[in-house]
């Protein structure tokens, strides 16, 4: 029996000593994400461009990780949650919350500083302490459905109260460092009408108070209401900073896709003063048909395009992502990066002047900080590629600062009130978005082959013409003069995947 468990044994320590050579060989291979961005080919950013530093939302990475995105990709650094917790550690020069904020003191412009606000809403005790109006009752005076729903009517104060929660710890890294970009994530407070429109319709003071109009409008001016007092209450704390944005504040990518859809949304002519600047949120995969198809993305963000251009507002900065639900997509999940390119060309050309890099799962292995493989993951190829398109776009910035997003002879897919603001190719999966120069004869011309291969298209543009471009899976940008009065184009970016090769480099 003895003789027995020794071999059981043996063999165990055996099979754990192969265990740690095998993790040791695989830890051998595989690299950090700061390894992957070092070897890779760099950006080139045009010097002194004002574009908005890019930012992220996810979990938080490594110091040395975000200094390598920042110097040589486009990123701010990432502060992440700012809390009561976080800003206490700001005393211990060890932790990463100071020595982001010491860097960021030491050379704000090299070094702009991002932070996710904190959504005081959520807070349990804010949620205890506010006055019972705060949340809708039935007419009985009793909390409808025996929970707390956010009321339309609910009092100011409330607001005030979150405000002031949000802006507090902001304060605090305030007197550290400049903040470059506030990121509010927004999804809490009042919701939208398909998740508590049955409830609003049972409390007779909201139904007293909307009156006669449309629940749409009644509940996208009360959304917009109280957002913005917490909003102003963040903004007047850092008055000097680049962005502050909520989650999500855009024309809306849905708007009359189908017959429902302002029950899932909030009216951008109410919402639009709750952020800095407008910003959409469309993920690959996220209900949508990713780049081709009946819902595909471009015809998404387009829309919402459409609708600021209503209201004289021509930027945006977008909340971003190429893939992340993999346990419920499997590998469909993840996008060709390439086409990802591509379509973040067209979305620079159509006003983009940064964006969020969302990933909304834990990769596995390695996390955002360990070990990620031999291979950068992913979420980070999405980064490195979003860093890309915003190097190309830093040297034709004057063409988005100066320049206008042309309409197309057609009316939008789904909002038949605006132009589609691309211009037909013949070809479904071939797309191309135009802007004209204000002040000369000049045109940026992008096409896109978003399905099928890399092909050439023509488009007839007013005022220059028909022109005929390659459309490229990874987009092709061309900047379009006239000689003898016939269109002229350049490819800016001959390297499709690397579009700034050869523009000369600057740091970001």
């Amino acid at each position: 029996m003895c003789e027995r468990n020794l071999c059981r044994s043996t063999v165990v320590l055996f099979l754990a000593a192969g265990v740690v050579l095998m993790s040791s060989i695989k830890s051998a291979n595989a690299k950090t994400p700061v390894e992957h961005l070092k070897e890779a080919e760099k950006p080139h950013f045009r010097k002194g461009h004002t574009l908005l530093p890019l930012t992220r939302w996810g979990w938080m990475m490594s110091f040395d990780v975000q200094v390598e995105l920042t110097e040589n990709w486009g990123y701010a650094l990432e502060f992440g949650d700012a809390t009561a917790d976080t800003v206490a550690k700001l005393d211990d020069p060890q932790s990463i919350y100071a020595k982001l904020c010491a860097l960021t003191a030491a050379d704000p412009q090299r070094y702009p500083l991002s932070v996710l606000a904190w959504r005081a809403c959520y807070s349990e005790k804010l949620q205890a302490e506010v006055p019972e109006e705060t949340w809708c009752h039935d007419m009985e005076g009793r909390l409808s459905n025996g929970r707390k729903t956010w009321s339309p009517e609910a009092p100011d104060v409330t607001f005030q109260r979150a405000g002031a929660e949000a802006a507090e710890p902001l304060k605090a890294i305030r007197r550290k460092c400049p903040i470059a970009a506030v990121l509010n994530g927004g999804e809490y407070g009042l919701n939208v009408i398909g998740w508590d429109g049955r409830v609003w319709e049972g409390d007779p003071v909201v139904v007293g108070a909307k009156g006669q109009r449309s629940w749409f409008d009644y509940i996208s001016e009360r959304k917009a209401h109280q957002e913005v007092i917490i909003s102003d209450a963040v903004r007047a704390v850092v008055p000097d900073r680049k962005l502050y944005i909520f989650y999500h504040t855009s024309g809306c990518p849905h708007r009359d896709r189908y017959s429902g859809w302002w029950r899932w949304a909030w009216d951008y002519q109410y919402m639009r003063k709750v952020s800095d600047i407008p910003n959409s949120s469309i993920y690959y995969m996220h209900f949508n048909s990713g780049w081709t198809g009946a819902d595909d993305m471009l015809t998404q963000a387009l829309n919402a395009v459409g609708r600021q251009l209503t209201f004289k507002e021509p930027l945006s900065y977008n909340w971003l992502c190429a893939g992340w639900e993999q346990e419920k997509l499997g590998e469909a999940a993840f996008s060709d990066l390439e086409r990802y390119m591509g379509y973040l060309k067209c979305y620079y050309t159509a006003g983009q002047i940064g964006g969020v890099a969302g990933y909304f799962s834990y990769p596995r292995p390695g996390g955002f900080t360990g070990d990620v493989g031999e291979q950068p993951p992913h979420w980070l190829r999405q980064m490195m590629v979003l860093g890309h398109a915003h190097a190309l776009f830093s040297h034709l910035e004057d063409f988005l600062r100066n320049g206008d997003l042309l309409p197309g002879p057609d009316k939008h897919r789904f909002s038949k009130d605006q132009p589609a603001y691309e211009f037909p190719t013949g070809d479904a999966e071939a797309r191309v978005v135009a802007r004209k120069h204000r002040k000369r004869a000049e045109w940026l011309v992008t096409a896109w082959a978003a399905g099928g291969n890399d092909r050439e298209v023509s488009v007839t543009i007013p005022d220059l013409g028909k022109v005929t471009v390659l459309a490229r899976k990874s987009g092709s940008v061309y900047r379009v003069t006239l000689k003898d009065g016939q269109p002229v184009p350049q490819l800016v970016d001959k390297d499709g995947m690397l579009p700034t090769a050869g523009l000369g480099e600057a740091r970001p």
